[in-house]
């Protein structure tokens, strides 16, 4: 039997999907929303491109083959195609969270639209629309097989891509820049396909390398480590609102999770407890009540809790870090507001985590924010946290001076830091006559 489509790079792809899913469920015992819709993905790519193979040699079969026989191959394979690409939908909507009535007129939309594929699919044998075949048994393309084989595919990895570049703050920057890339090449391979290469089994081919890449390049085990970080937050949620309605988080976890983001950084050991205190001394002084000045202390407390999905090499890495390295660096307010975001009951507490590293005449990161855009609790973390920079040993600087430091807050104040909360920082300064507010001497090179 000759074969009537060159089959050869989905059958490449078969050993590729079955090693990395196979990984996954070794891998990925801690089945947040995010692995168990990436497991999902990978296995109904894994079974398609299994099928689509399998498909190719039937239908090369002609005559020796009954023609329900056929359908049936056909269709299956028609069926696991267009559910794989709704499959990867739903692993970008696993990214967010979403309110209920929205969340269910998306279901209701993309169930409609598998639905009226599938319906089509399965009508074909009486329609004729899709595909037929003639006397010789062989395969034939009708009006509506452009649109099934390739269009509601098509459709569902667009919507997954639209809603991702709509809502892009929820996602990391590696992953806008695979998304990218995957479109573009993705729809280039399926028109040649189209066009000139209709033999050609490539469809699975290029599902099977998207999840190649999604796994080596976004489900890297520092993402693995910050989705543990995150399940373990919403754990500790869960336990304390039993007992607590307002601190639901007890300080004491808090405290355990800046400790556990500065055990990172060798030369940060206490430096989130520290921005916690002087952030709450200032917010004291700017007249906050008890209430406001804990929260303000709790947003110091968890304010680089994106540090831990950062590369440990990047943050100790001697010397000045390269464009790309502090490109990643940024990415901890976006991932830190990622983890902190999803604890409902204190809603406010991503506050810090996004945006301290804002600066007042708007040239900050990541959103360049300016001036009172900037939420209040982050410019005073934003002060705590350079002040500490500044009082701290760290790889790249020496502790300055006490006079160095005032004469720097004092300079910035307009620019980097909002002018009345810096006075504030600059009193606190005056009437620390043995510069007591610094990094005490045991605590240095602490980390490990």
């Amino acid at each position: 039997m000759t074969l009537d489509y060159n089959i050869y790079l989905e059958v490449a792809a078969i050993p590729l999907n079955i090693i990395i899913y196979s990984y996954l469920v070794l891998r990925y015992t801690n089945m947040t929303k995010i692995n168990v819709a990436f497991r999902r993905f990978a296995f109904v790519v894994m079974i398609a491109d299994i099928i689509d193979v399998v498909t190719a040699i039937v239908t090369s079969a002609h005559g020796l083959v009954p023609n329900w026989i056929h359908y049936i191959f056909n269709i299956t394979d028609s069926f696991f195609t267009s559910f794989a690409a709704f499959t990867f939908t739903y692993y970008i909507y696993a990214y967010s969270e979403m309110r209920p009535k929205p969340k269910l007129v998306r279901n209701v939309f993309n169930i409609t639209l598998l639905s009226i594929n599938y319906i089509l699919l399965l009508t074909n044998p009486f329609t004729g629309w899709v595909f037929t075949y003639d006397a010789e048994g062989n395969y034939i393309h009708e009006v509506l097989f452009v649109p099934v084989a390739y269009g509601f595919p098509i459709l569902f990895f667009m919507l997954g891509s639209i809603y991702m570049m709509r809502h892009r703050e929820r996602y990391r920057k590696n992953q806008i820049r695979v998304m990218v890339i995957a479109i573009i090449s993705a729809a280039i391979l399926f028109l040649l396909q189209m066009l000139f290469f209709d033999n050609v089994l490539i469809t699975l081919f290029i599902a099977s390398i998207g999840v190649l890449v999604i796994f080596i390049s976004l489900e890297t085990p520092d993402y693995v480590k910050l989705l543990k970080t995150r399940a373990e937050l919403n754990a500790a949620r869960e336990r304390e609102t039993a007992a607590l309605e307002k601190e639901n988080l007890s300080r004491q976890v808090l405290l355990a999770f800046s400790k556990a983001v500065d055990a990172k950084d060798h030369y940060t050991n206490g430096h989130s407890e520290r921005v916690a205190l002087y952030a709450r001394m200032i917010a004291e002084r700017m007249g906050k009540s008890e209430k406001e000045q804990e929260e303000i202390y709790e947003l110091g407390l968890l304010h680089d809790i994106g540090k831990i999905g950062i590369s440990e090499a990047i943050i100790n890495k001697e010397g000045k870090l390269s464009k790309d390295e502090f490109d990643q660096i940024k990415e901890h307010t976006i991932i830190g507001w990622d983890i902190l975001k999803t604890i409902d009951e204190i809603p406010w507490l991503s506050k810090g985590a996004r945006w301290h590293h804002e600066r007042y005449d708007g040239t900050g990161y990541p959103d360049g924010l300016k001036g009172k855009e900037i939420p209040e609790e982050a410019r005073i973390i934003c002060l705590a946290d350079s002040y500490d920079a500044m009082t701290s040993k760290r790889s790249y600087s020496a502790v300055m001076t006490q006079p160095a430091v005032r004469e720097e807050i004092e300079r910035c104040s307009g620019t980097q830091f909002d002018p009345d909360i810096a006075q504030h920082l600059l009193n606190m300064i005056d009437e620390d006559k043995d510069y007591d507010l610094r990094e005490k001497p045991e605590d240095a090179g602490g980390g490990t």
